[in-house]
């Protein structure tokens, strides 16, 4: 289950519910399972600035990353500056800039959500010149992961794999159906955000808990099931990123009547 910057890992079986959570940003299509994230790009000269974020798609079974989100400000930006001042030279790691620059710019990308295929960004561009003209802008867009490209938010409403990554129902109230039971969500206005919890085919209800975020969705890792491979790429992505200075969160409720049968497998989302 992916909720915002979190995922939660729910496995349910005869003994109760156990939920772990990990600030790890998690995306699928194609069968395939990503890990997204932001890294910082740095193109400063002595005398000149600038930095931006880059987003990237990590690909767990193999590992291999690709840019999908370049900062196309800032390295426009560089590449200007270079071919006004040829003899200038990035930066290193260890080197200093001079005490008075031309310019500053920073450049900062948010992940604001991932349903499906599909990330929402948001990109703000700050600007500082000597000149005083100065420029704050502020983008927000949708990406395709799959190749990186802009999709207008029109059609990315309108992809089934969208609709079935956000559930049944409208944004106070939303349903995913499995075969054995369901994972349902009620807005809860006081504490905004969504009150989670599975209800079997009877009406009984167990409660996971409430996220922050507003957008939720539910990865059933047994429809289909897994390979071996898979499952243990996500495992081991969903352990590390525990050690990114996010505590892990820990929730275990013993049994009090299993929302399954006895003899039901036990589930994981």
């Amino acid at each position: 289950m992916s909720a915002g910057d979190q995922t939660y890992w729910v496995r349910s079986d005869n003994s109760g519910l156990r939920i772990r959570g990990s600030p790890l940003i998690l995306a699928r299509t194609g069968g395939r399972y990503y890990e997204i994230f932001v890294s910082e790009v740095d193109r400063s000269f002595p005398r000149a600035l600038l930095s931006g974020e880059r987003v990237f798609r990590r690909e767990l079974a193999s590992g291999d990353s690709a840019i999908i989100y370049d900062d196309t400000a800032i390295v426009n930006l560089a590449e200007r500056y270079h071919h006004q001042h040829p003899s200038a030279r990035l930066l290193g790691p260890d080197d200093d800039p001079d005490d008075d620059v031309d310019i500053t710019a920073v450049g900062e990308t948010d992940i604001l959500n991932v349903l499906g295929p599909y990330i929402a960004l948001e990109h703000r561009l700050s600007v500082e010149r000597t000149n005083e003209h100065d420029q704050d802008d502020t983008t927000r867009t949708v990406i395709d992961l799959r190749n990186g490209k802009t999709v207008p938010l029109d059609r990315m409403l309108r992809d089934s794999t969208v609709q079935e990554a956000v559930g049944e129902g409208g944004f106070v109230s939303r349903r995913w159906r499995h075969d054995g039971y369901d994972v349902i969500s009620h807005y809860d206005s006081v504490h905004k955000g969504n009150a989670l919890a599975l209800r079997d085919h009877r009406g009984r209800e167990w409660k996971l808990g409430l996220v922050a975020s507003s957008f939720v969705q539910i990865f059933w890792l047994d429809k289909p099931r897994l390979d071996a491979q898979t499952r243990h790429a996500l495992a081991r992505a969903f352990n590390d990123a525990t050690t990114y200075g996010e505590r892990i969160q820990q929730v275990s409720r013993k049994k009090q009547s299993a929302p399954f049968h006895s003899k039901a497998p036990g589930r994981q989302t």
